[in-house]
């Protein structure tokens, strides 16, 4: 079961975080703060395969939701991550329909999709008990439980952000607000109208496909302020971030 999912099914509003430096280690210290799930970054971060499947494996042993941005629209990238076990599949940089359709074709099993099928860590290497049960229910499983959110970061995806919540397939959407505004031609300008109104659009597109809206949140004050909007979620922050800001802190206390 995908706690995350279940979670914005009940209107719980899930937090998470993005990962660009933690290891194992410290996605198991995670366990303890409240997170409900992470998401590795295998698109800005510098984690490969090996390293990707020791941070879910952290995720699993410390409860939280592991989830995975891959680097683009790619067999590969996508296979890996959810062969190793990811639990959300964050994609970005898309701007065509068919961009949108690739990605499922890829994420999803049959009859939705069609994800390649192979004795795997995700599957317990062919034992899982839900293959014991027929290939049809294990995939059907996958393909529910399963979040493929393709990130909204482009004009040509707001553009035809309503046809996209309507793919079968698609289970919500991820929201990238820094290179949306660049896009938009307002860098980093978060109150101007001209962002402020794609805003209202995507949530109104995925309040109408009856689908989750989840946004990346840099500080405290925007994590409110989206929650308030009407997003389903918010991934606060970087790992990176949060480190550094807490040792400023901590040391600034010490020295006052």
């Amino acid at each position: 079961m995908n706690q995350v999912k279940e979670k914005m099914l009940k209107k719980e509003q899930p937090l998470g975080s993005f990962l660009v430096v933690a290891t194992q280690s410290h996605v198991e210290c995670l366990g303890d703060v409240g997170l409900d799930y992470v998401i590795i970054d295998t698109e800005h971060g510098p984690y490969d395969t090996e390293n990707m499947i020791n941070l879910i494996r952290g995720c699993e042993r410390a409860g939280i939701t592991p989830f995975v941005r891959v680097a683009n629209a790619d067999h590969k990238e996508i296979q890996r991550s959810l062969d190793q076990g990811a639990k959300g599949l964050i994609v970005p940089m898309l701007n065509t329909l068919e961009d949108f359709k690739k990605v499922v074709s890829l994420a999803k099993y049959k009859p939705i999709g069609n994800r390649g099928f192979a004795g795997v860590r995700s599957n317990d290497y062919g034992y899982d008990e839900h293959i014991a049960d027929g290939i049809e229910v294990f995939m059907a499983n996958c393909n529910d439980e399963i979040l493929v959110l393709p990130q909204c970061e482009t004009v040509g995806a707001l553009e035809i952000i309503e046809e996209v919540m309507a793919l079968d397939g698609i289970d919500g959407i991820f929201v990238g607000p820094f290179d949306l505004s660049i896009s938009l031609g307002v860098p980093v300008q978060f109150d101007h109208p001209i962002f402020l109104e794609a805003i209202e659009r995507i949530l109104a597109a995925c309040k109408a496909a009856d689908k989750p809206a989840i946004i990346y949140a840099g500080n405290i004050d925007a994590a409110r302020d989206a929650l308030k909007k009407g997003f389903d979620s918010v991934a606060y922050s970087i790992d990176a971030s949060v480190f550094i800001e807490g040792y400023r802190r901590e040391l600034g206390a010490i020295r006052a």
